[in-house]
């Protein structure tokens, strides 16, 4: 991390420092608004290719890195039952030894919102623009119970914070995203139109409301969670304490 940081910041300097020409990167035809600032740092467009090639490279592994995780993650759920067509999903494949459906139900589902790109340019960018709030929302969802609930829900693992540090981390966390959760839903500009709206604030009501519709009925048919996880946690700790307990027995 500090690597990419002190990597990152001189990266940046450099390439603000290339453009000459601001308005023209703001008013770009590329789709991807770096072609022209590297257009202009080397003033050809082989230089500009070159570098483009640089950067699409390493996305394309990171495609294939973050596929793999979400297809491991979408598996997580369906093995628990918490996603439709779970049987199907949360199934390992028997030849490969891996979780190949929920590979490839999120490999359908990323080239569908690749798709809309092509289908309406606001759409896309509604998708877009609402994934940092989305993100945030879901570690909010995970922290502010953990902390209401002054975290007796959770089995200490390894790391664990002390209360004090715990509490003013968990709550500085919650304030944060709240406020700049609330931020993102603003408009880019004023005046506000059909094209210039910022539609996340429609993206994560209408999933919202489907999750709990979702959540609801899975409730009502007897949805337990990922208690054998749990179990099993506890089935250690108790047989952790017995050991030292058995110890301290046969020191005395």
């Amino acid at each position: 991390m500090i690597t990419g940081l002190v990597t990152a910041f001189f990266y940046l300097i450099a390439l603000l420092y290339s453009i000459h020409n601001f308005d023209a990167v703001l008013s770009t035809g590329y789709t991807f608004p770096l072609a022209e600032v590297y257009s202009q740092a080397t003033s050809t467009r082989a230089g500009a290719l070159g570098l483009l090639i640089v950067i699409f490279l390493p996305t394309v592994c990171t495609c294939i890195g973050a596929t793999t995780t979400a297809g491991r993650t979408l598996w997580t759920l369906a093995r628990d039952d918490a996603t439709p067509f779970s049987p199907f999903i949360g199934r390992i494949n028997a030849s490969h030894k891996n979780p190949l459906n929920a590979t490839f139900a999120v490999a359908l589902f990323n080239s569908v919102l690749g798709a809309v790109y092509v289908g309406s340019l606001t759409a896309f960018n509604a998708f877009v623009g609402s994934f940092v709030v989305l993100t945030t929302l879901s570690y909010l969802m995970a922290i502010l119970p953990h902390l209401l609930s002054r975290r007796r829900n959770v089995i200490p693992g390894p790391f664990w914070m002390p209360d004090g540090v715990a509490y003013v981390v968990m709550g500085l966390s919650c304030a944060y995203m709240v406020v700049w959760d609330v931020i993102y839903f603003f408009p880019f500009a004023l005046p506000v139109d059909a094209e210039t709206m910022n539609y996340a604030v429609a993206i994560v009501g209408g999933l919202t409301a489907l999750v709990s519709v979702w959540w609801l009925w899975k409730r009502s048919r007897g949805y337990v969670g990922p208690q054998a996880l749990v179990e099993e946690l506890v089935a250690e700790a108790e047989e952790e304490v017995d050991g030292k307990v058995r110890i301290a027995a046969e020191k005395i």
